[in-house]
């Protein structure tokens, strides 16, 4: 049978979520028999692999792969996927996000109209209920250009996958794939796509997919290991950047994961010297990285934790999270040792390492 698109399904655990996002794939107005969905399980541990057999069995469309050992990310799965693909254009769900009704249609009708190699829209986000559309008003300049250098803004819009589509050709010549087992493998990817296409519209006012945040998704659960993972990662989007001729632009790439980053380190779990050593360890090629950049978070809290990291500053790191973290978010009490954190972050402020001006006494009110 010829399929017009694959959709492809990475598995982990995903037990309560999966047939919500199925279903948002039958539902589709593109029609179901049009869709090849090619679902691999990364040797979970409860009843997703049989789950996806039983699709498998009842849909002459859906495929089931099993791996023996767990990978422990989404990327070599996607590779398998991806190998066995047979449609002319690739989509993305992650099985705990799902689609709006027409998003195939949609997609599917401007990418071949265009004959181009990727079209993407935005996302709803959804937590505890509660939905928002993702706001990218920021965004202007031309939203299809024939290569990404007509708009570098492009890479500063999200680089969730589930919200493209992208021609399998293509892939295939470019030899684009997935980097495996290290946090932000997707957008490793999608820089990958936008530096080799030649063709690339943005529909900014269409809402492709749901996005649901989940408290035990990877990158809300930072430990040692995911540092060190980011940290890689970081550094082949850096090197990525300079195979591609776009060291200009990686200023603005290294800020937007600052303050991605920066929030879940300081509301994280670390709490002990021997953890921030290792963590402080791990980040300081990126750290240096943004200072020589002059680059700085987006508001007066993170500034402030940047600096004290920056300054490797342990003891003062620790005190900084307890402060934080109790107040939820906001400083509303000065104590003596709070007067001396803030004392010791002006010592940072003359040296201009990080330069903040008067806006200490703001956050210490």
């Amino acid at each position: 049978m010829n399929f017009k698109i694959s959709i492809i399904m990475p598995i982990h655990n995903v037990e309560e979520y999966i047939q919500k996002a199925f279903l948002s794939i039958q539902s589709q107005t593109f029609g179901f028999e049009n869709l090849e969905v090619i679902m691999v399980d990364d040797a979970s541990t409860d009843s997703s692999g049989k789950i996806i057999d039983e699709y498998a069995k009842n849909y002459s469309n859906c495929f089931a792969f099993h791996l023996e050992n767990n990978t422990g990310s989404a990327g070599i799965p996607r590779n398998v996927a991806i190998s066995h693909a047979s449609s002319p254009y690739i989509m993305f769900l992650d099985p705990d996000d799902y689609y709006e009704n027409n998003a195939c249609e949609l997609l599917y009708n401007e990418i071949n109209k265009e004959n181009i190699d990727i079209v993407f829209g935005n996302r709803i986000e959804t937590k505890e209920n509660i939905s928002k559309i993702r706001n990218n008003d920021w965004f202007s300049g031309k939203t299809f250009v024939e290569n990404i250098d007509e708009n570098m803004k492009i890479l500063s819009l999200s680089p969730a996958l589930s919200g493209k589509i992208i021609k399998r050709d293509f892939l295939e010549k470019n030899k684009i794939e997935f980097v495996p087992n290290i946090p932000g493998q997707d957008t490793i990817f999608v820089y990958e796509v936008f530096f080799n296409a030649k063709g690339i519209k943005y529909l900014p006012d269409e809402n492709i997919y749901v996005y649901v945040f989940r408290e035990s998704s990877i990158t809300n659960n930072i430990t040692l290991k995911y540092i060190n993972g980011t940290m890689k990662g970081v550094k082949i989007k850096y090197d990525l950047y300079l195979k591609y001729g776009k060291e200009a632009y990686i200023k603005n790439v290294f800020r937007g994961f600052l303050n991605y980053l920066l929030p879940k380190i300081l509301f994280s779990n670390f709490s002990t010297k021997e953890e921030f050593e290792k963590v402080l360890d791990e980040m300081d090629w990126y750290i240096k990285k943004n200072i020589e950049y002059s680059n700085e978070p987006k508001n007066d809290e993170l500034k402030l934790f940047f600096s004290l990291m920056a300054n490797k500053d342990i003891k003062n790191i620790l005190r900084y999270k307890r402060i934080m973290n109790s107040n939820k978010n906001k400083i509303y009490n000065i104590t003596t040792e709070n007067n001396n954190l803030k004392n010791k972050l002006k010592t940072y402020e003359n040296r201009k390492i990080i330069k903040y001006s008067d806006k200490i006494n703001k956050i210490f009110r």
